[in-house]
């Protein structure tokens, strides 16, 4: 399959759409020198009559299907890197080749100018060129062509309007020297807006410079080694970093490194706005959504974490399960939503008592709860369920309906985790469960101590 290089071909109100003076002015001038059926003549065409035009404009002679550049402009000799004064067109070779003879020909078999646009696969400066192709007769009657081209876009242009246009900020560095030797550090050779913007900086303050001098956030990022190594080995990186802004707010950056010769390219990815929604997530899908504690999936992960941990550590762990007493007549009396803010109120006490930042307060299932206490014997959870009892008594949540008394109560069951020689989180929780089951049957609002 063969895949046609991109170009524009206009024949009709080329001035219309092109706003180049010069091709304006070259096309006024055919236009005015033209003699029905002839066409203007060379010799209206010559180099002192057009001298800041001549290094941009090409005479090509035809040669039945083929046409010889009598002359070929200096600029655009430059740009194509190579003079083709006395070659052939074909010699370009490639698809341009065919391209320019197709739109040659066309000039002239219908006598009329032609404007263009394509792109160049030549250069390495100019990524677009247009052309003005305008057909001349000779003295001798040969058929001749004046060619007006010059580079519409430039790489660089192209590139710096990407540039300008990621989101990502973009950190170019070279590592530099001195004259004896001795390394500098990083000298800033390019920034993007998307990096001053991030940074609160303007260009002119970095590039240039070094960057650990000029940019306060260099040793904050941490990136020095990730840089060096990167240069060094030829292989891209990336980390994550996090830095407080001025407004004591975290900002989580993605950040890419990847090698240029003698230096790195640094990209930073604000990935602030989906850190913090992965926080909701996954806030949400381990929250209860009525209390706000765990919920049971979150409990049993972090069971299982603190059960591993104990073992390696040897530090005491204990679990406390709990279960509001006669629940289903409370709810049955008062209502499901007297009900749901119960649950709530019981939830805001657990949390009340169990307040350490390390302890995991979960609902468990209905109107069960589940306490870990890492770092907490069983005499410890004891007086924290005793003080637990306490405060749902000061409470007097009303229970119209409890055979136990008049306010709302909860039953404990507790065990600590290591108590006998062979234990692990399946035991710990069926051990708990049989003390609160203890708790239950030997008149409820109360705590029971496994074993």
């Amino acid at each position: 399959m063969t895949t046609q290089i991109w170009h524009q071909v206009i024949r009709h109100g080329i001035e219309d759409v092109v706003d180049n003076p010069h091709v304006l002015e070259l096309l006024r001038h055919w236009q005015t020198a033209r003699m029905a059926p002839r066409r203007p003549s060379m010799a209206m065409f010559h180099a002192g009559r057009w001298p800041e035009l001549y290094p941009r404009l090409m005479l090509l002679r035809r040669e039945g299907d083929e046409f010889v550049y009598g002359h070929y402009g200096t600029e655009i000799a430059r740009y194509s890197q190579g003079d083709m004064t006395g070659r052939k067109v074909s010699d370009f070779g490639g698809r341009l080749s065919a391209f320019f003879l197709d739109t040659y020909l066309d000039a002239l078999a219908h006598d009329q100018p032609i404007y263009t646009v394509h792109v160049s696969d030549r250069s390495i400066a100019v990524f677009t060129w247009e052309r003005l192709i305008l057909p001349l007769d000779s003295q001798d009657g040969e058929d001749w062509l004046l060619v007006y081209g010059h580079p519409l876009q430039m790489r660089h242009q192209l590139l710096e309007s990407v540039l300008d246009a990621t989101s990502d900020a973009l950190l170019a560095l070279r590592r530099v020297h001195d004259a004896q030797g001795a390394d500098l550090g990083w000298m800033v050779l390019m920034i993007n807006p998307a990096f001053t913007e991030m940074f609160g900086i303007v260009s002119r303050a970095l590039v240039g410079h070094l960057v650990h001098e000029t940019l306060a956030d260099w040793a904050a990022l941490n990136v020095e080694a990730e840089c060096l190594l990167t240069m060094a080995s030829a292989t891209p990186r990336a980390v994550t970093r996090v830095l407080l802004t001025s407004q004591n707010l975290l900002r989580y950056l993605d950040i890419q490194i990847r090698p240029l010769k003698d230096g790195v390219v640094v990209s930073l990815t604000d990935a602030t706005d989906l850190h913090e929604a992965q926080k909701r997530l996954r806030h949400l899908a381990t929250t209860d959504a009525l209390t706000g504690l765990a919920n049971r999936r979150e409990f049993d992960e972090q069971l299982h974490l603190e059960v591993q941990r104990a073992c390696r550590s040897g530090e005491p762990l204990t679990l406390v399960m709990a279960d509001i007493d006669a629940f289903k007549a409370y709810n049955d009396h008062c209502g499901h939503a007297a009900g749901d803010d119960c649950l709530r109120q019981f939830a805001l006490i657990l949390k009340s008592v169990f307040a350490r930042e390390l302890d995991v307060v979960a609902r468990y299932g209905g109107e069960e709860f589940a306490v870990l206490l890492p770092g907490t014997g069983a005499e410890g959870a004891l007086n924290l369920t005793e003080r637990l009892l306490q405060r749902l008594q000061r409470e007097a949540m009303p229970h119209p309906a409890s055979p136990v008394a008049t306010m709302v109560t909860a039953s404990f069951g507790i065990a600590a985790f290591g108590a006998r020689a062979v234990d692990d989180e399946i035991h710990l929780l069926r051990r708990a469960d049989g003390a609160l089951y203890q708790a239950k049957q030997t008149g409820r609002n109360r705590a029971c101590l496994a074993g």
